[in-house]
């Protein structure tokens, strides 16, 4: 920071901390987008006409290694053109990542993108939005079985203990407020059914690896162009199978969910073939994010915006982990 640097807050407002080491003036407006993992802000610079996507990352959520990485995997994806995604804007000292100590003494990061102007995936036509995510996530994980990771590569595994075990990433599903006598003994069930599962169906070296781990309709930008792939933050190794899990994010019971997954498989399928283990499996893998968002409710209580969804989301998980018990939930025997 510099003597004419402003003054630092809580986390989530030290945006501005930074915008010297990007070359952006004084005068530079921040917008916030989005306060979840990290924060993240427009910023518009009236003095140049600069405007850019500034993301603030949560003290101690990610570690410098950990972010570099995930710049390293986007920018290989753009350089060979998997896939659109904003670029990375350097420092004005060349670096991928700027950072500071906030008022107690812990490091932040932030990382500069560009600015992508355009609109959100049409969630009117949902069906077909899911055919261009499931082809997007096959692009992406045919891409990483050539692709050679730079040393120091490191990204969070999305495994059974980290989504939803008792020391999860994110909150453990039975530390969850909502979650009474008769909520923990059927999601206990549902618990001990998805390792079962997912257990039998190991690691498959073709179906197991990089994933960006939060590929829902909210992180497509519709433009000219085509479609761009945002927010990346969550990338890390996991099930192919997992990625649509995350798409499904928040919607998991909805009556449309069946031909939603339906339409992403006939995406993904017209790049990568799946076979009926993986089908078979598929509803382990959707009912393992669900338990690591009742988990994550838990330890998102500050995100206002998602309060009313939280009260609903347990007897919900209630409803479709009483149907995956009865074998009854995504019941996919052909693509």
């Amino acid at each position: 920071m510099t003597p004419t640097s402003p003054p630092l807050r809580i986390w989530h407002d030290n945006g501005a901390a930074v915008l010297d080491q990007y070359g952006f003036s004084p005068r530079s407006q921040l917008e916030i987008f989005s306060i979840s993992e990290n924060a993240t802000y427009r910023v518009s610079d009236p003095d140049s006409g600069r405007v850019a996507v500034l993301r603030l990352s949560r003290p101690g959520e990610r570690s410098r290694a950990e972010i570099l990485s995930e710049i390293a995997w986007i920018r290989a994806l753009r350089a060979s053109g998997t896939a659109r995604t904003p670029a990375v804007i350097d420092t004005l000292a060349g670096a991928p990542i700027a950072s500071f100590h906030d008022a107690t003494g812990a490091t932040q990061f932030a990382t500069l993108f560009d600015f992508v102007p355009g609109r959100m995936l049409d969630e009117t036509n949902a069906e077909a939005a899911f055919v261009e995510l499931g082809e997007t996530a096959a692009r992406l994980h045919g891409f990483n079985e050539t692709w050679r990771r730079p040393p120091g590569f490191v990204r969070p595994h999305w495994d059974i203990e980290t989504a939803m075990g008792r020391q999860g990433r994110w909150g453990y599903w039975g530390d969850n407020a909502t979650v009474g006598p008769a909520e923990r003994d059927l999601l206990a069930r549902v618990d001990a059914k998805i390792r079962a599962e997912i257990g039998a169906y190991g690691r498959p070296p073709a179906r197991h690896g990089l994933i960006h781990g939060d590929m829902r309709m909210a992180n497509f930008i519709v433009d000219p162009g085509g479609i761009q792939l945002i927010d990346f933050d969550d990338c890390g190794i996991s099930w192919h199978l997992y990625e649509l899990a995350c798409a499904l994010t928040f919607v998991e019971h909805a009556p449309e969910t069946p031909a939603l997954v339906a339409a992403w498989l006939r995406g993904y399928t017209r790049l990568r073939p799946l076979d009926a283990a993986d089908l078979a499996v598929l509803p382990a893998m959707v009912m393992l994010r669900r338990m690591l968002l009742v988990g994550w409710f838990h330890t998102h209580g500050h995100v206002t915006e998602l309060q009313d969804l939280s009260q609903r989301y347990v007897p919900q998980t209630m409803e479709i982990g009483a149907a995956f018990l009865r074998g009854a939930y995504l019941a996919m025997r052909a693509v």
